[in-house]
């Protein structure tokens, strides 16, 4: 792999939910249960295309402050990824209006 992006959704949404828009947002289908705790989403227009859903557990925090983390990588191109990651955070910010950081 050529590295990692990732994306933090703040606020109260579900995994799932975070899951069902970023497939939406890609025109893909996710799928549970290959990983416990995540999900993945599957069938994306890119082959190479890696994309994972699931808590960013921080020790610090309450549960209910912990993000829904994104985590996006690309088997051969960095500046594919890049470009993903780009048009995801541009797409949920966008349709959603949820506050995305960068990890």
């Amino acid at each position: 792999m050529t590295g990692v992006d990732h994306l933090d959704v703040l606020g109260g949404q579900s995994v799932l939910e975070v899951a069902e828009m970023v497939a939406a947002v890609l025109g893909a289908r996710t799928a549970m249960g290959g990983e416990p705790g995540r999900i993945v989403v599957t069938e994306a227009p890119d082959p190479a295309l890696r994309i994972v859903i699931e808590l960013a557990i921080h020790d610090r925090e309450l549960p209910e402050r912990w993000a829904r983390r994104i985590t996006i990588t690309h088997d051969r191109s960095s500046g594919k990824r890049r470009r993903w990651t780009q048009h995801l955070h541009r797409a949920l910010t966008e349709h959603r209006d949820w506050t995305l950081t960068s990890a």
